[in-house]
């Protein structure tokens, strides 16, 4: 709509201008006739001391004014005159807008000498002076005032010629508009559509590109936006069911051995009290696990750091673990790490309770996975202002495509969820999210010695 008005308003401007323009040009060519014109009459008056030789001497008339006669019904004196207009070489102006149909010559006493016999009031006179004395007047009707002239007749004609233009500007604009409507409005369309359906839940929705502007780029965002939704609708229902199992297992333990000891079935003595602590124990740390992990993603989990070295941390939960070691047969080598305990670049801004529960968790979760009897091995380095942690263990080792997702809560490589060697599937998880607090990185390869590497590396601490 906009456009048709502008256009609109741009063909009455031009058709204004064109009118004042044109308008203005006749004016002026006929006042500079107007002034040759009576310069001719005042010869001619000169020369005849009368206006009697014009008087029904149209052909004369139209002689004077530049129009082409027969020199057949000419004096002498007026083919010379016709000679001198041709010698003049007179615009051809004047015969298209038919100037001498609105030219009139009157005498001093206001009679018409030839031309219009009557004075009009749109009429323009110039009076006609001889040596200061007045012998008579040229009247002219200017052009755009005259009905039927062909000046007239010929803005008529540019202005039919530019509401055609104009129509046709309007019409191509208005299917320009169309077909860019229907551009644009399609992928914008396809966009609310797929929205409107995200809001409603369905997540599983893509929009189709239809473009490769900004438009291709928003859907993309849009489907990304509606993959992720759809991938946290899926672990959030995954997350529920695997806590609901997590503390089901232990409660259906302690609820048969609750119901078999008051059926006298079961005695509650020393050993079956042992067993349901071990199991509130397990719930207790799936819990702590899940407070923890919570209270990370939360921003709640709060963290003391001061310079130490992880090494040393390290090997101290490694001693702790040495006993279970032992008790399953799993030999471990610390000797490539021993020469940096002393090593006062060796130093980390860390929380030391969180890097414990660290090594802890990396620990345990190698002694559940390694075969008796199995070798674990501890390296370090220190490279470009970073030290680098190694854990690597025996068989049996993790295939390549499960290794990406180790790091998932209550990930489990076994399908049978076995529980005797399985954890609960977050250890590795809060492995993760501390190592990431600690600005470092954790990650998983298959080691040497056949089993499962988890490397991690922490930025040196520098206290300039």
């Amino acid at each position: 709509m906009t456009s048709f008005v502008a256009v609109g308003l741009m063909l009455t401007l031009i058709t204004v201008n064109l009118s004042t323009s044109f308008n203005d040009f006749i004016n002026e060519t006929e006042h500079q006739q107007v002034a040759t014109l009576k310069q001719r009459m005042v010869a001619f008056y000169q020369q005849h001391q009368s206006w009697d030789p014009l008087k029904n001497n149209d052909p004369l008339w139209r002689s004077m004014l530049g129009a082409n006669t027969k020199q057949t019904s000419l004096t002498p004196s007026e083919l010379e005159q016709h000679k001198l207009e041709k010698a003049e070489n007179v615009s051809t102006l004047s015969h298209l807008l038919q100037t001498r149909r609105r030219l009139s010559l009157y005498d001093m006493d206001g009679q018409v000498v030839v031309g219009r016999p009557l004075h009009t009031e749109n009429a323009s006179k110039e009076a006609i002076e001889l040596n200061g004395q007045q012998i008579g007047w040229i009247s002219l009707i200017p052009s755009q005032l005259s009905e039927g002239s062909p000046g007239n007749e010929f803005l008529a004609q540019q202005y039919k010629s530019y509401y055609v233009i104009a129509l046709s500007v309007i019409a191509l604009a208005f299917i320009t508009a169309w077909l860019f409507s229907r551009h644009l409005v399609a992928p914008i369309s396809a966009l609310i559509n797929g929205t409107y359906t995200l809001i409603k839940g369905n997540y599983t929705v893509r929009i189709e590109k239809k473009t490769n502007d900004e438009l291709a780029l928003l859907s993309d965002n849009v489907n990304i936006l509606a993959e992720t939704l759809d991938k946290n609708q899926h672990n959030r229902a995954k997350w529920m069911s695997d806590v609901s199992h997590e503390l089901k297992t232990p409660l259906t333990v302690l609820r048969g051995q609750l119901i078999g000891i008051q059926d006298d079935v079961f005695v509650a003595d020393e050993q079956r009290i042992q067993l349901f602590i071990d199991q509130i124990d397990s719930m207790s740390n799936i819990v702590n696990d899940l407070y923890q992990l919570s209270s990370t993603d939360a921003g709640g989990l709060t963290y003391k750091k001061e310079p130490l070295n992880p090494i040393q941390i390290a090997l101290q939960v490694a001693d702790s673990f040495s006993t279970q070691f032992k008790q399953k047969n799993l030999h471990v080598d610390c000797t490539q790490v021993t020469t940096l305990l002393g090593e006062t670049e060796c130093s980390v801004l860390a929380d030391k309770d969180r890097l414990r529960q660290l090594f802890v968790n990396l620990f345990e979760n190698t002694y559940r996975y390694t075969d008796a009897p199995g070798h674990i091995q501890i390296s370090a380095s220190i490279i470009n202002q970073q030290v680098t942690i190694q854990l690597q263990d025996s068989a049996p080792s993790v295939p390549t495509s499960e290794q990406p997702h180790l790091f998932e809560r209550f990930y489990r490589v076994e399908p049978s969820r076995n529980r005797n060697s399985g954890g609960s599937g977050l250890g590795l998880a809060l492995c993760k999210q501390i190592v990431d607090a600690h600005q470092g990185t954790i990650c998983t390869s298959t080691s040497s010695l056949g089993g499962l590497s988890i490397e991690i590396t922490f930025p040196l601490y520098r206290n300039y």
